[in-house]
């Protein structure tokens, strides 16, 4: 009978991890198969299709559907998404506000995969810039104005809001592990004691050191969304608004990234518009080329043997999964854009890579400890098990432990890798943008009269050139 009732708990253990850490659907929104590989427009449009009858109500799955529904020139359906998402994050936000991040205590003791998906900050940055942009697009210029103000706002008080996510967090995880402890009825331990080993951290950190060898930008600032509302409050005649908000731009990638003195030039522009609405209009016009470039970083699972110092001072050695990055490439390291006199190159405005990899690292001593401290538990508990069960009971502990030791690598994977930019004076109607290579890609057909925001996505380089067309 023993061995019968391991085997169900076994079997049952597994049922329940390979449940664990799956988004409903992601995979395959709608009908149409893996959204992931797609790079068509024509594949975006038939998958688009499909999202509104069979949609989920899941974070993740509405970042990408309103991405996919962008992709497919549906803007309507894009910011019906980014709505919804909006709608999910407004709530964990309003959550932590009203410090109740604490009241699901319990909830769950296995691993973070079996939690609803925490929203980044960067992704809610993303989601008003991205609607702000569907809103151009539909040219509802008042309503993108709004949304790109509430991308720059959540930008201002982000600081202070991770200050107080964070803090929450680090006493849910204490709280957790503690209550699990006194479940299984494991006294005389000391948990925080054991997360704050420096030689079991080290181990881990030592891991990390490439991944965060990178300068970053200034607290959860995405310079993309400062420069793109610069731009937009530019072609508004904000000129005011839009010095402000190019000079905070040039401020956060001066001396980071290439496309420096391209907003610089930019911020001329606006300081000098300004003065003319006193003096005079002036009679140029321009077009801004805004190139969402590559697929952003993904994360995967690493595992990592770790030294425990639990009841003595005698290191057990573990595994532990932790989420760490895999680089993805980019389409092309510019784009050659030509406007029958001159030409010029689109330069790196933001690393979109790099934003991600900011705000994971700020969150990573709280995954780490987490990670440790849900690792501690279930090897005591595991030990425990041994020690009253026997190998019986030993058995069963290591196999849960096996099973719900996943890193959470959930995140929004349709982001571009970085953001280009280039100005270019509207000189005749016709305007080229080629590969590094020369090859012609793209052929627009502008009015000279008027400015023009130009927004293209390359997913990879055998991928369709998406773009859409702004004018003003």
């Amino acid at each position: 009978m023993k061995i019968k009732s391991v085997i169900v708990i076994i079997i049952g253990i597994f049922l329940l991890t390979g449940c664990a850490g799956i988004t409903p659907n992601l995979g395959s929104i709608g009908k149409s198969g893996n959204y992931e590989s797609k790079n068509k427009i024509k594949d975006f449009k038939k998958i688009s299709k499909d999202l509104v009858k069979n949609q989920k109500d899941d974070l993740l799955w509405q970042l990408d559907a309103g991405l996919i529904s962008k992709y497919a020139y549906n803007y309507n359906q894009s910011v019906f998404f980014f709505d919804k998402a909006e709608k999910k994050i407004k709530a964990y936000n309003k959550k932590v506000l009203a410090g109740k991040l604490l009241s699901n205590i319990g909830a769950t003791l296995t691993n973070d995969t079996f939690l609803d998906y925490t929203p980044k900050i960067y992704e809610g940055i993303m989601v008003n810039t991205y609607k702000g942009i569907d809103f151009l697009s539909e040219g509802k210029n008042a309503y993108a104005r709004v949304e790109f103000n509430r991308a720059l706002d959540r930008q201002r008080r982000a600081k202070a809001f991770f200050a107080k996510e964070i803090a929450q967090e680090k006493k849910k995880i204490e709280k957790e592990n503690k209550k699990k402890l006194k479940e299984k009825n494991i006294k005389g331990f000391d948990l925080k004691k054991a997360t704050k080993n420096s030689k079991t951290t080290s181990v881990i950190e030592k891991r990390y050191t490439n991944l965060f060898a990178f300068k970053p930008y200034p607290d959860f600032v995405n310079p993309f969304t400062n420069y793109v509302a610069g731009i937009y409050f530019y072609n508004t005649h904000d000129y005011r608004k839009a010095t402000e908000l190019l000079k905070e731009t040039y401020g956060m990638i001066k001396g980071n990234e290439k496309a420096a003195s391209y907003v610089k030039n930019d911020l001329k522009l606006a300081i000098k518009a300004d003065k003319s609405i006193r003096l005079k209009k002036s009679n140029k016009h321009y077009a801004w080329i805004f190139f969402e470039n590559g697929q952003g970083a993904t994360k995967k699972e690493m595992r990592i043997d770790i030294p425990l110092f639990l009841f003595t001072s005698k290191a057990y050695y573990t595994g532990i999964a932790l989420p760490t990055f895999k680089e993805n490439s980019e389409a092309y390291s510019y784009l050659i854009v030509n406007n029958g006199k001159k030409i010029v190159r689109t330069k790196e405005v933001a690393d979109m890579d790099k934003i991600i990899k900011t705000e994971f690292k700020k969150r990573f001593h709280t995954i780490m400890v987490r990670a440790i401290a849900r690792t501690v538990t279930q090897t005591v508990i595991q030990y425990q098990l041994r020690k009253r069960g026997g190998v019986i009971g030993g058995l069963i502990g290591s196999v849960y432990q096996g099973a719900m030791n996943r890193a959470d690598t959930r995140q929004w994977k349709l982001l571009p890798k970085n953001f280009h930019i280039a100005r270019v004076l509207l000189k005749n109607p016709t305007i080229k943008i080629k590969n590094p290579m020369g090859k012609d890609i793209l052929k627009l057909h502008l009015d000279k009269r008027n400015n023009y925001m130009i927004f293209i996505r390359i997913i990879n380089k055998s991928g369709d050139i998406i773009h859409n067309e702004i004018k003003f």
